[in-house]
């Protein structure tokens, strides 16, 4: 998620009447109902959101917040919403319900710094706790780099999940701080009730290195292998979907929530400057079979310390200096694997990714050579929305290739025996 300039076109005088409902983010309203959001009461759904914003994106915590209180209207009578929100202000925890406006029940006393590993299961822990349910949801709203490693503390450039710079400053400068890992995310949140879906409102977090990191904690992996729009997911159409429960397989109600969040922006209902976002869905059950089908493959490709020609694969960052390239697993195959092989390994690819939403052109803030700020899918058919790592040696020069050898995708697919 990048910092954008804000029209705020969309917020229209109906939202402007909502406005006294939706003052979550003021502490003064704390305590004007207890217990909200049925503290102590089982139910049928919590949903956390949780927000690390003590970054260059703080600012937009109001008008997210704002989105989530408005879609508390269209979720079910047993569900409940909790938000955890870190900015400039303070950090805080707000619950909202279906008959319960969205409002503050906790302001910690001190800066919590949210991108800590104790910090963060202890506010997760926290919410399970006081507001148990039968399934969770999860959304992790914040700057994000997919599995790439914090190798430098004081980068902008290199963060996993989230950025806390501590100083409840929101300029342009302020992505400067702790950075949480993609091991110690998933070391996180297993210590916690297992969730039905993780949503990633944040740039970059669908590779597959993420993914399989987490298939022992949730059911799906939503979230986009390129950078997202600044105001990220419409929350008030999203709440909906987010909140139902199927009586077996979530599938339809996942799929449902990417179509709302990607039509919402190539419907022209987001910023138009935008252009799109691409979003994709990743089924953990699927993930097993998948590293079966590619390792052989990945063996191959990158035997004796290679990197394949990845001028026609497609990326979906243009900024090599900073961050790696983010090269399009699917169509990575599609280049590197024979006919017969890329149908075959398809199979697998289509049941652990059962839905790629891929806008034609997507919002850079970082320029293109050819293309400036718009990035382009050169190629639809074979393109899949889920990223992956190639290695090279400029990558191993900066700590990135030795950083790899942590996830389990670096294990499990065998690219130990390449050299790499």
């Amino acid at each position: 998620m990048k910092r954008v300039f804000l029209h705020l076109l969309y917020i229209s005088a109906s939202v402007l009447l909502c406005l006294t409902a939706a003052s979550c983010c003021d502490s003064s309203s704390e305590a004007e109902i207890s217990p909200p959001g049925k503290a102590g009461k089982k139910m049928a759904r919590t949903l956390i959101i949780y927000m690390a914003g003590e970054n260059s994106l703080a600012d937009m915590v109001s008008y997210d917040s704002l989105e989530i209180a408005l879609g508390l209207s269209t979720v079910g009578v047993d569900h409940r919403v909790v938000v955890y929100i870190d900015d400039t202000k303070s950090s805080r925890l707000c619950v909202g319900m279906r008959n319960e406006k969205l409002q503050v029940v906790k302001t910690y006393d001190r800066n919590v710094c949210s991108t800590d590993s104790a910090e963060m299961e202890n506010i997760l822990r926290e919410i399970t706790t006081k507001y148990p349910a039968d399934h969770y949801g999860l959304m992790l709203w914040s700057h994000a780099s997919g599995w790439l490693p914090s190798t430098n503390k004081k980068s902008a450039h290199r963060r996993v999940y989230g950025v806390d710079n501590g100083q409840r400053r929101s300029d342009a400068n302020s992505n400067f701080g702790p950075q949480m890992e993609l091991t110690t995310l998933a070391n996180v949140l297993g210590h916690l009730p297992h969730f039905d879906y993780i949503f990633f409102d944040a740039c970059f977090m669908q590779c597959i290195e993420t993914a399989y990191q987490l298939r022992h904690v949730t059911d799906y992996v939503i979230g986009s292998p390129a950078e997202i729009p600044g105001l990220g997911a419409p929350y008030d159409n999203l709440l909906s979907p987010l909140c139902q429960i199927a009586e077996g397989d979530n599938l339809a109600n996942m799929m449902n929530a990417v179509n709302i969040y990607v039509d919402y922006y190539d419907n022209g209902q987001g910023h138009s400057s935008y252009q799109g976002v691409e979003l994709s869905l990743v089924r953990t059950s699927a993930l097993e079979a998948l590293v079966a089908a590619t390792a052989p493959h990945l063996q191959r490709i990158f035997a004796n310390r290679s990197t394949p020609d990845c001028s026609a694969v497609q990326r979906f960052y243009y900024n090599p200096s900073q961050y790696t390239q983010y090269y399009d697993l699917q169509n990575l195959m599609y280049h590197q694997l024979t006919t017969v092989e890329y149908a075959a390994w398809l199979k697998a690819f289509k049941a652990a990714v059962p839905l790629s939403r891929l806008s034609s052109t997507w919002y850079s803030m970082y320029e293109h050579p050819i293309y400036g700020h718009v990035c382009r899918i050169a190629e639809p058919a074979y393109t899949g929305g889920i990223s992956v790592f190639v290695p090279s040696i400029t990558y191993a020069q900066r700590g990135y290739v030795k950083a790899y050898h942590a996830t389990d995708w670096y294990k499990d697919t065998g690219l130990s025996s390449t050299g790499w």
